[in-house]
């Protein structure tokens, strides 16, 4: 089928391209800047001249209408996502709305399939047990605001009878980010493995995920598996912390984690918010993000979450948290993001 793909340039968006194309799909990438989705086309070495592109800003509702024309299915991968607070109003504003026009188009358009990215972070921070039936919110900032009403637009189409599937990612990391100084997800994880002593919250405990297998379950839904359907990506349960010395083992690497406790993770919150605010300049933590890992830490971490449609029909996860953590980290390596010392032993 001919899908378009909104937000193809990105980290995950880049990566459901390469995964359609896989599928036999032909791909309409619907972009804001073309240079950034002809750099991701030749990253995951694929055939520029296989991919259509389209200029569709989110803000555009004309051209993210006409972006739809003469397809069969759409996945809904663009959202504004960024951890600088400058961009919190962009994003309550921007990802709502961009989510109701393009999906009002799909309806209208009578399209096969709809897939919409939304986040397990449209659920409260402060619960152990996750559920496709789990009510969404609240919110812990604009990004996580913005989502939660996004994917209300989505489960009111669910609710309208049309073939919606909402998938909610957890923390996603892997191999093969176009961006030339990686996503602000990515980043934060680079700026972990740089260190050599590393503070990180006791008793926090997230869903980190294949960006391949996020992909994989995205462009399976175009074709396979029931719609309506809600698919909970939470990927591999673990905690910051036994991430690191995952790390540890894997490269040799001596790492020292320290505790980061809860008051004084809310207030390295604000003061990065308050420096991203006046040199702005990428913070690797902001309020949004101190909330979410406060509240989380309070309850002992995620502990529980269903995953059972999304393996049933995919065989999701796919991919070891061993293996991507190996993976993304010789990639990062590759690209120049790490060094020798920093990957050890991983180090060709």
């Amino acid at each position: 089928m001919k899908v378009a793909i909104t937000g193809a340039s990105g980290f995950l968006g880049s990566h459901c391209m390469a995964a359609a194309v896989a599928a036999g799909h032909e791909v309409r990438a619907v972009v804001r800047n073309p240079a950034k989705v002809r750099a991701a086309v030749v990253l995951h070495d694929l055939d520029p001249d296989g991919i259509e592109v389209v200029v569709a800003d989110l803000t555009d509702h004309g051209a993210l209408r006409a972006s739809l024309d003469g397809v069969d299915s759409l996945l809904h991968a663009g959202a504004v996502f960024s951890l600088d607070p400058r961009k919190g109003r962009q994003m309550r504003l921007v990802n709502p709305t961009s989510t109701a026009t393009l999906l009002e188009a799909a309806a209208e358009h009578g399209l096969q399939r709809v897939v919409h990215v939304s986040s397990l972070g449209v659920y409260s921070a402060s619960l152990t047990v996750l559920g496709p039936d789990t009510p969404t919110g609240p919110e812990c900032g604009p990004y996580t605001g913005s989502k939660i009403e996004a994917d209300a637009v989505a489960v009111a189409h669910q609710e309208a009878g049309l073939p919606v599937v909402v998938v909610c990612p957890g923390g996603i990391i892997g191999p093969l980010d176009p961006s030339p100084d990686l996503s602000d997800s990515m980043a934060t994880v680079l700026e972990g493995l740089q260190r050599s002593r590393v503070p990180m919250p006791s008793g926090a405990c997230f869903g980190m995920v294949d960006v391949r297998d996020v992909a994989a379950v995205c462009v399976g839904s175009l074709t396979a598996g029931p719609a309506p359907a809600r698919h909970l990506l939470a990927g591999h349960l673990v905690g910051p912390a036994d991430m690191l010395r995952m790390v540890s083992d894997l490269t040799g690497r001596s790492i020292r984690i320290s505790n980061f406790p809860a008051p004084l993770l809310s207030l390295t919150g604000v003061l990065c918010e308050l420096v991203g605010r006046a040199t702005g300049r990428r913070m690797p933590l902001g309020r949004e993000v101190a909330r979410m890992t406060t509240a989380n830490m309070a309850v002992g971490g995620l502990q529980e979450v269903d995953q059972r449609s999304a393996a049933d029909a995919f065989g999701f996860p796919a991919t070891p948290l061993e293996t991507t953590l190996v993976e993304t980290m010789s990639w990062l390596h590759s690209a120049g993001h790490l060094t020798d010392a920093q990957v050890g032993r991983l180090a060709p």
